[in-house]
């Protein structure tokens, strides 16, 4: 039996993970989501696990208080935890953005991570160990897109806050470690100029845009007990893109 907790699992590359995962029947998933539960319930009635799904809102510091308190309250320890969280990726000059574009970011994607992280560890530690994978993005990895000020200052401070949490713990067992995806076909990107996405899936060496299903797989591998000596690593998943 395994716990596992998943944020922002309504998103694309959680339904891929979810659909694609080799579950069990003795299995817990805590599955945290703020919209768009059509497809999550879908995709949940179908594994044999037993789900538990939860909206909160990590918008606020309310809702994610709410959320860690629930986690508390049901004595729910994931050993296998999941950070898929998002807010919609926009174009924008810096100019035209204000603070609260950042700060949006921010609490969705870092804010969020780091209290459930700091609930969850000491008892992942007393458990024996764990594992956390957080989905980034390659803007993370080479030179960042433009127009995406907001979006790419939260992944970088997600992914320095992971890396923190990957070496601290280290000696704990528990091994955190991070996905960089090119761009996704997901609904994420539907704000972005026309014409970016197929701009950049002619550009890549595959011909094509990275698939949630892609991500999956990986995320499957960096939880299975074959990983036993993988930690605080970035790994590009860009079809040749970056290296």
């Amino acid at each position: 039996m395994a716990k596992y907790l998943i944020l922002g699992a309504s998103s694309e590359v959680s339904l891929a993970f979810i659909k694609g995962h080799n579950w069990k029947s003795d299995d817990d998933i805590l599955a945290q989501y703020y919209s768009h539960d059509d497809g999550l319930r879908e995709a949940v009635n179908v594994i044999p696990a037993k789900v538990v799904m939860r909206k909160a809102d990590f918008l606020t510091e309310e809702g994610i208080k709410d959320f860690t308190d629930f986690m508390r309250q049901e004595d729910f320890t994931p050993a296998k935890i999941l950070h898929a969280s998002a807010f919609p990726v926009s174009n924008a000059r810096l100019t035209e953005l204000e603070w609260g574009n950042f700060n949006a970011q921010i609490m969705i994607q870092v804010r969020s991570f780091f209290e459930v992280m700091r609930s969850s560890v000491r008892a992942m530690a007393k458990a024996g160990g764990g594992r956390a994978v957080v989905v980034l993005s390659s803007g993370c990895i080479n030179v960042p897109p433009a127009y995406m000020s907001d979006y790419i200052t939260a992944k970088y401070a997600l992914m320095g806050l992971t890396k923190a949490i990957a070496a601290e713990y280290a000696p704990k067992k528990i091994l955190v470690n991070m996905i960089s995806p090119s761009m996704m076909e997901t609904k994420f990107i539907s704000n972005i100029y026309s014409g970016v996405s197929e701009q950049s899936a002619a550009a890549n060496p595959m011909k094509r845009n990275a698939k949630p299903e892609d991500v999956a797989g990986l995320v499957s591998y960096l939880f299975s007990g074959n990983n036993t000596f993988i930690t605080g690593a970035n790994i590009p998943v860009t079809g040749g893109e970056e290296f």
